[in-house]
């Protein structure tokens, strides 16, 4: 079994490095011999990734850190928006302060380890985004959110304060005193090929093909990452001291019942906002021109990633 573990060194200040050290030699009696590769820029892991696919060098891929080290190493499946290879799983050695997509991967085999060292793996689905026209296409298979969650996320990498759920708690309450809502337009299409219009107030829109963001925010608490779908929660009109004191039902999977929430499913959606507003795409800050206003495009690319699980 030939196996490569990608790893960013810098991340945290180098103490992803120092945890993934203190990991190694139970992941070598779990795993065997395994190929380490040390990032040197951002998307260095997604060249990487792409090189070992397309030179056919290893039978499982994995990467060490959080959900922005599995959002890089998912794009590196693709080239040209097709996949490379299906039959070379991509694995998650759980490095990061929030490892959202990782609870997802639990909840579907708590014998987690015990599938990184048999290889064993599912075919998943995964989200691409792009802007207006097609571009900077960006795959992910997490979460991805525009409005309020792409302002939040924004304060916090800028901060010094990142550590897990209650940074991003402290981020939310901060960044919602200072966000205003614009007019949004949301064109969803189902998976039977209708199309629905929505217009109103974007608070903050998730795009969800799995369950956590956030360090433990479960806003698509029945999300599957193999049914083809995309899970939709649009938050609007609604007063910012009811996102404050219905807060705790993020965390316990009541989203549903909270004030200006609707919950839809889609294959496709466009979003038109009518001001500059942020993305995040699995925790990444998506890099723009906010000097002028973007469309932003969402559809799901089903069964497309061999994910261990």
């Amino acid at each position: 079994m030939r196996r490569l573990v990608i790893l960013n060194p810098q991340s945290k200040n180098g103490a992803s490095l120092k945890a993934f050290n203190r990991l190694k030699p139970e992941l070598n009696k779990l795993l065997g011999a395994f190929d380490i590769y040390q990032t040197t820029a951002p998307r260095d892991a997604t060249a990487r990734v792409q090189a070992a696919l397309q030179h056919h060098q290893y039978d499982q891929i994995l990467m060490a850190g959080g959900d922005g080290s599995i959002n890089e190493g998912v794009n590196g499946y693709f080239h040209d928006q097709k996949p490379i290879r299906t039959d070379v799983p991509l694995g998650v050695i759980n490095l990061g302060t929030g490892g959202d997509f990782y609870k997802t991967l639990l909840k579907m085999n708590p014998e987690y380890t015990a599938a990184l060292a048999e290889n064993k793996f599912r075919m998943v689905d995964c989200g691409l985004t792009t802007l207006e026209r097609g571009l900077e296409p960006h795959y992910f298979i997490n979460i991805t959110s525009i409005g309020l969650g792409g302002d939040v996320n924004r304060q916090m990498k800028a901060s010094s304060f990142q550590a897990g759920m209650p940074a991003y708690f402290y981020h939310s309450l901060t960044t919602l005193f200072k966000y205003s809502p614009p007019a949004c337009k949301f064109i969803l299409k189902g998976a039977d090929g209708s199309t629905k219009e929505i217009q109103t107030g974007l608070v903050n829109f998730f795009v969800c093909n799995a369950e956590f963001n956030g360090g433990g925010m479960r806003w698509a608490p029945k999300s599957s990452i193999e049914d083809g779908l995309l899970d939709l929660v649009l938050v609007s009109n609604v007063p910012k001291i009811k996102l404050i004191t219905e807060s705790h039902k993020i965390y316990s999977g009541q989203v549903a019942s909270m004030t200006g929430v609707q919950e839809f499913q889609a294959t496709e959606i466009i979003a038109i906002p009518e001001r500059t507003v942020s993305q995040e795409i699995d925790g990444e800050i998506r890099n723009m021109d906010h000097l002028r206003t973007h469309e932003f495009h969402f559809k799901v690319v089903p069964s497309s990633i061999p994910v261990v699980a």
